[in-house]
């Protein structure tokens, strides 16, 4: 039995998580990219001294990753999102592999990330789901769920991801999100036909 290897990508705000979350419900194991990048970064010291280094002691709080105040200094400029995807994407793909492997009897797994076509990682994966949704909706839903940050910031960091139109010429899904029709169902449809692919 071949396994099947999908991702789940989409710019912040998009939805992805709550795919993953309904994933999860029908008894799917799905592989979230950001969450172990930050266990990781936890977990392997050589990483964390590399990214102190980097972004100075101020980034870590009683010894775990503050991710805000890691973003606020990586999405200022293009340069310090390369290093730092440099330095934990690798990472994150080994520990990715490992996982496929603890599940080899499972027939179709999920990796969520958001920075599948960025890192190339999706032309490891057999298909790609991309969630989109409109910016403003996309800004509010992160807004709600991110209250310490700002709405410039959110808008920072959504500028540096990759343009929707480019993201679209990659996957082999567009689920919309707009919460115009539920996601529930649409999510469904489109893993029956995956499957059927």
């Amino acid at each position: 039995m071949k396994q099947r290897l999908i991702g789940i990508t989409g710019g912040m705000g998009s939805g992805k998580s709550t795919v993953s979350k309904i994933l999860r419900h029908l008894n799917y194991k799905v592989y979230n990219s950001d969450i172990r990048g930050k266990e990781i970064i936890g977990e392997v010291r050589s990483i964390r001294d590399k990214l102190e280094s980097i972004f100075g002691d101020e980034i870590f709080n009683n010894n775990k990753l503050d991710s805000k105040a890691l973003s606020r200094k990586v999405f200022k400029d293009d340069s310090s999102l390369k290093k730092i995807n440099s330095i934990i994407h690798p990472e994150v793909e080994k520990d990715f592999n490992s996982w496929i492997a603890s599940y080899s009897n499972d027939k179709y797994l999920f990796k969520e990330s958001a920075l599948l076509f960025e890192t190339g990682a999706f032309r490891h994966l057999d298909k790609t789901i991309l969630m989109i949704a409109d910016k403003e909706l996309r800004i509010k839903r992160v807004l709600e769920r991110d209250v310490d940050r700002s709405k410039k910031e959110i808008e920072n960091i959504i500028s540096k991801q990759i343009d929707e139109d480019e993201a679209s010429k990659l996957a082999d899904v567009i689920l919309y999100n707009n919460q115009d029709d539920l996601l529930l169902p649409k999510v469904i449809e489109e893993i029956e036909r995956l499957f059927k692919n």
